[in-house]
């Protein structure tokens, strides 16, 4: 369903301005650190109080451990988060291989009124936002994951992704720098495959319906992106998942 991005993700992209550099604030390395810190103090505080009642000096001791080793938590992810947020932009350029330029022009695009925001109605967070020319699915651990769509040639969902808890089912997004590289070996399968896995949906019971949202919108903007799975060319078959010779097929797949 359609929705708006949560009040804190709007507070950090009005105030950076960049609503890439906003996502990199969130799950990265230095939240763990950061949220720890405050967790602990908050520890010591109770803890301290709880046993200064039966011995002053052990809740004074208490608190004085949990509420330091909890400060030091909380300054390590202040440093850590505040790195990314100023390396942003170079974090972006190496995770999509696009120039300053061009990752300018996606956030205003992503900013923009016309950029289409779509989310689990189960999860109420935004999950995908599609522009005129980008894509972007949430990841939590690495901030998100952006990519033109004129660089997309699959995106489908599939029930059929098979994972150490059976099989999984998500967005899956193919890119032409994905087809050039070497697949990777999926140890369950024993086929070569390559791409972007949106794992946050696994466990929500609408992903199907999240997914044909976000298919709907990037079909009408990138009619040549491919969103099936399994796909048929020329009589042969494909799944786009699982193949033998990944690099070769894809060649196939894109010349015929």
């Amino acid at each position: 369903m359609r929705m708006e991005l949560d009040k804190s993700l709007r507070k950090k992209t009005a105030k950076y301005g960049s609503l890439l550099k906003a996502y990199r604030t969130e799950g990265s390395k230095g939240v763990f650190w950061y949220s720890s810190g405050i967790v602990i103090m908050f520890l010591g505080l109770i803890l301290g109080a709880v046993m200064a009642i039966f011995d002053i000096y052990v809740g004074m001791m208490f608190f004085g451990i949990l509420v330091g080793a909890g400060a030091i938590f909380y300054l390590i992810g202040k440093i850590i988060r505040g790195k990314m947020v100023e390396n942003y932009m170079e974090y972006y350029q190496e995770e999509t291989g696009y120039s300053v330029e061009e990752l300018q022009e996606a956030d205003k695009e992503l900013m923009s009124q016309n950029a289409v925001m779509i989310g689990g109605q189960s999860w109420k967070k935004v999950v995908f936002i599609v522009t005129d020319h980008y894509f972007l699915s949430i990841w939590p651990t690495k901030s998100c994951y952006l990519r033109k769509l004129n660089d997309i040639v699959a995106a489908f969902y599939s029930d059929e992704i098979p994972g150490n808890d059976g099989y999984l089912h998500n967005l899956f997004v193919i890119t032409q720098q994905d087809t050039k590289m070497v697949g990777k070996m999926n140890k369950f399968t024993g086929k070569k495959y390559r791409g972007f896995e949106n794992k946050v949906l696994t466990d929500l019971p609408d992903c199907p319906k999240t997914c044909a949202e976000a298919l709907a919108e990037i079909q009408k903007r990138a009619p040549h992106i491919i969103t099936c799975q399994k796909i048929a060319v020329n009589g042969k078959a494909y799944n786009l998942l699982s193949m033998d010779r990944w690099e070769e097929d894809w060649i196939e797949i894109l010349e015929k």
